[in-house]
């Protein structure tokens, strides 16, 4: 598997995730088929969004075990990765996403105590994944000044 064919399987799963179609054991497969078959993917960009794509998957099943009846913070917590995970736009799309994907989740958490640990756990990688892009940005913005 390429990193296309599986940015391709991992928006299928997340479609499946808000779609309601997915339980936490069906996605525990899925992110398990998807590390094996993404294990030979070495380039460091393409690992790191991997890995970082994984590991916010991961999170989703343990919260998706313990989804509370009030609200379903598994689907609103899936669609808001979805759309931070997005590699459409400029960097600064993407960075803006991420932000508002952050506080969604974040406000999120804070309506829901039971769930507060788990869904601040879920925001680690896209942090992660904001720092590194803003700081991908901000050297390309270095880089342009320099250059007139």
């Amino acid at each position: 598997m390429n990193y296309d064919e599986f940015n391709t399987e991992y928006t299928k799963v997340l479609d499946k995730i808000r779609g309601g179609k997915c339980s936490w054991s069906e996605l525990s497969g899925h992110v398990t088929r998807l590390r094996q078959g993404t294990a030979n993917i070495i380039t460091p960009v393409e690992r790191a969004q991997i890995d970082s794509d994984l590991a916010a998957l991961g999170q989703m099943v343990d919260l998706s075990r313990r989804t509370n009846d009030r609200e379903d913070v598994w689907t609103i917590t899936s669609e808001a990765v979805r759309r931070a995970s997005s590699g459409e736009g400029t960097v600064a799309d993407r960075i803006a996403r991420i932000a508002a994907s952050i506080d969604e989740i974040t406000t999120l958490a804070n309506r829901n105590p039971d769930e507060r640990e788990a869904l601040m756990q879920s925001t680690s990688t896209l942090r992660l994944l904001h720092s590194s892009l803003k700081s991908s940005l901000q050297a390309e913005q270095a880089e342009a000044a320099a250059a007139h």
